[in-house]
């Protein structure tokens, strides 16, 4: 037999990629099968459609994406019917059904920069589903540029009743009940709406009943959830956002302050009328309480304008600059963005060791001199606490675990920036706080852990204590800003756009760590362009406190960092096992080689320790060939490249699936193998014409002593997609590859002396099976074909 290359016999034999996703459709016996079928079609024209260049972070717990960027659509955006007909046309990735059923239009924007917003509610049969919105943008070309968000696909399936037994009216009495508040008279806020809210495992149609009070003297601002059938009270959430924990300044300093007021006949109202916030009269009012607890308290008067209350004084000046700071800024009209006044009252109670936003203005007490001197005299406190009214406004951050501490962090970073301080000491609270004690402070943004909070997600908290440690687990997010901020050529005013787009724009109410982290990058791209020193330095300020990425090797993992196509490790030499990890929900790694011929390039991955993907991309970018099979099983690409190229490869977790187990890559690939020959074989190996349910077994074996690769070529392959499989095996047993639906042509390879076909089948339907014609084997040098 006449001897022939490697490289030419390759070259001849084609070896098509047969995995789950290029297959017939299933029937839709497996839901989980079925989904993860049309998630992967809608991510490959994303992934193809963006040259790469997409992004996915993933929902873990619901297996579906919470933020995705790239080119969701060729549709443009120009209205909300628009928007919905994108996410229609994506609907299948977050395993929608029909969109406008579960979706309702809330808020719908455009920005300076030309960019859309709209943000949509997810409802059932009509009510909404708490803390779930999804968000779509549209650049200034209404080219969609990112979904993100949380959605729940759970919720349509588990058929809740949404027709109320108790009225709004018993649902706030039980509510009353249950915070001990019957007897209360006055309420600031007194609200019921009904929605779905998540509870153990199931959901609940409850009323969500917002009360903003005092009872007893102290300030109650609480969501209630009660069971809207039974009015059982499933959940209360504490919405009041104390200074004590996150303010900053040390009091009232003595200094001497221009303050605007308003006159009348006989004196001076300490309110400030000169903001023109809306044509209905928006200003800035401050009152007394006069160490009581009646809101809003007095309006202060003085008749010769010369004032004689420093926590007046600077609570008054205080907002009158947070409300500067906003508007010329970030264009923002007051904490509502529509110019509402903005209501402060000074001398709460008697030593009271707070400050709080009840939901309709400011509250500040004066300390005990002690622990704390006057709450309203730091220009920083006073920011703070108006910015949690800014976060109701927006994002609407949930005030427990994570979602609390971004609230918490968010409130902390513009207090900074508004205060604005030439020496800078990134501490919060140090001028208020234990004023007997010098360089205290309630936090340090720079170094959380020297004021005893966490700088990095190894070092989280898990309490439930705080509303789940929301001023704690708030120096992770604050060290991300200080990273950030600090870093070389990024100015003060540009961290703070980058900080406010992500509120304004991309957080919803549910929004974890990463979520903060994918928005405040989304928000840089958008501001500053995707190769901008803003996006890297977001990027690794994030990386840097744990929050995604990798900013260190993982352990075993050379090759990192390499999350990106541009940072892509190689050349890979072909034939050569590498072992990486996928060591986070983000984490995505990419290698890259390059071919010396035209031929068939074959990946195999294997060792999986979750369910991983494979992905072959060309050199401009494009997507040529993937891998998608379910749960561990193994993956493998076969690609016949018509011409010598670069190539990259990527490898990436299904759903965000991730582990410090280590995967196997390999790649061989033309041009790299020399000095050895392919010889085929006739042989024929079939299954029963159909096969059987309830099948498992190791058919047929084909080994051929000293040879290095063994091959096997299908003419025929028809099974029932998504449910029956062929799987490939190699001399150790292992899983290379397998085929589902219906396949012709094409070879199936192993590395070694023996290749193996199993045959798997469920309970209900079969098809033909397959038939094998020919084997093949390549070997170093020349053996007997008899």
């Amino acid at each position: 037999m006449k001897k022939l290359t490697a490289m030419a016999v390759v070259t001849t034999m084609v070896f098509t990629l047969a995995s789950l996703n290029t297959t017939a459709a299933p029937v839709g016996k497996d839901k989980a099968i079925d989904k993860k079928v049309k998630q992967s079609a809608v991510l490959t024209k994303i992934t193809n459609d963006s040259k790469g260049k997409d992004k996915v972070t993933w929902n873990e717990k619901k297996g579906v994406p919470n933020f995705v960027t790239g080119k969701l659509s060729n549709k443009k955006v120009k209205s909300a019917n628009d928007a919905v007909a994108v996410l229609t046309e994506n609907k299948d990735l977050f395993d929608m059904n029909v969109v406008t059923d579960e979706l309702s239009l809330t808020v719908q924007s455009t920005d300076d920069l030309g960019t859309s917003m709209y943000k949509f509610q997810q409802t059932y049969k009509g009510v909404p589903v708490f803390g779930n919105q999804i968000i779509l943008h549209a650049d200034k070309d209404q080219i969609v540029s990112s979904v993100n968000g949380y959605y729940d696909p759970e919720v349509k399936v588990k058929g809740i009743n949404t027709k109320a037994k108790l009225t709004g009216t018993e649902a706030v009495d039980a509510a009353k009940a249950a915070l001990g508040l019957q007897g209360v008279e006055q309420f600031d806020i007194q609200k019921a709406s009904l929605v779905i809210y998540p509870t153990a495992g199931d959901y609940a149609l409850t009323y969500v009943v917002t009360l903003s009070t005092l009872a007893a003297d102290e300030p109650v601002y609480k969501d209630v959830f009660v069971n809207a059938r039974t009015g059982e009270i499933v959940d209360t959430l504490n919405k009041m956002e104390h200074a004590a924990a996150v303010g900053t300044g040390k009091g009232v300093l003595g200094d001497t302050k221009s303050v605007n007021t308003d006159s009348y006949t006989g004196g001076f109202y300490l309110q400030d009328v000169t903001k023109q916030m809306n044509a209905t009269g928006g200003k800035i009012i401050t009152y007394t309480a006069k160490n009581g607890t009646t809101l809003p308290g007095t309006l202060l008067s003085d008749t010769d304008n010369n004032w004689n209350d420093p926590a007046a004084i600077d609570a008054h000046a205080y907002s009158g600059a947070v409300y500067d700071y906003y508007l010329s800024k970030h264009g923002r009209n007051s904490f509502d963005g529509a110019g509402a006044s903005i209501k402060a009252t000074v001398h709460y109670s008697s030593n009271y060791n707070n400050a709080f936003w009840n939901g309709t203005q400011m509250v500040y007490g004066d300390g005990d001199g002690s622990t704390f001197v006057a709450l309203s005299g730091s220009l920083d406190v006073v920011g703070h606490e108006i910015t949690h009214a800014v976060t109701e406004r927006t994002a609407d951050l949930v005030y427990s675990y994570q979602s609390g501490a971004l609230n918490e962090s968010w409130s902390d970073v513009f207090g900074n920036l508004i205060e604005n301080k030439s020496d800078n000491t990134w501490l919060v609270g140090e001028d208020i706080y234990t004023p007997g004690t010098s360089g205290d402070a309630l936090r340090s943004m720079s170094n959380p852990p020297a004021m005893g909070d966490p700088g990095h997600m190894d070092q989280y908290v898990n309490t439930s204590s705080d509303n789940g440690g929301v001023h704690t687990n708030s120096g992770i997010p604050n060290k991300a800003f200080y990273n950030f901020v600090t870093t070389p050529g990024i100015t003060r005013d540009n961290a703070g756009k980058v900080w406010y787009r992500a509120l304004t724009q991309y957080l919803t109410t549910n929004s974890q760590f990463i979520d903060a982290r994918n928005a405040t990058i989304q928000s840089a791209t958008d501001l500053f362009g995707a190769g901008s020193a803003e996006v890297t330095a977001v990027t690794n300020a994030w990386t840097n406190v744990g929050v995604g990425g990798t900013s260190t090797p993982a352990p075993g993992d050379e090759y990192e960092p390499n999350d990106t196509q541009s940072a892509a490790y190689g050349p890979i030499t072909s034939g050569t096992i590498y072992n990486g990890t996928i060591g986070t929900s983000t984490d995505n790694d990419w290698f890259k080689f390059t071919t010396g011929a035209s031929g068939t390039i074959a990946l195999s991955l294997t060792n999986l320790p979750k369910d991983y993907d494979l992905y072959l991309y060309n050199g401009s970018g494009t997507q040529v060939a993937k891998s998608e099979n379910g749960s561990t099983t193994a993956e493998s690409i076969s690609y016949s490249a018509s011409a010598a190229g670069t190539y990259y490869v990527k490898v990436i977790g299904y759903s965000g699936a991730n582990s410090s187990t280590a995967y196997a890559l390999k790649a061989t690939y033309p041009g790299a193998t020399t000095g050895g020959s392919w010889t085929y074989l006739t042989q024929a190996y079939d299954t029963a014409h159909p096969y059987a349910n309830n099948f498992n077994s190791n058919l047929h074996t084909y080994t051929k002593a000293g040879a290095t690769k063994v091959a096997v070529h299908f003419s025929r392959l028809e099974t029932e997609s998504g449910y029956d499989y062929v799987k490939i095996k190699d001399k150790a047993g292992n899983v290379i590859s397998q085929y589902t639906g219906t396949q012709a042509a094409f070879w199936a390879i192993v590395d070694g002396d023996t290749i193996t076909t199993n045959l798997t089948t469920d309970s209900s339907v079969t098809a033909y099976g397959y038939t094998i014609d020919q084997v093949g084997y390549f070997t170093p040098s020349a053996v007997d074909g008899k």
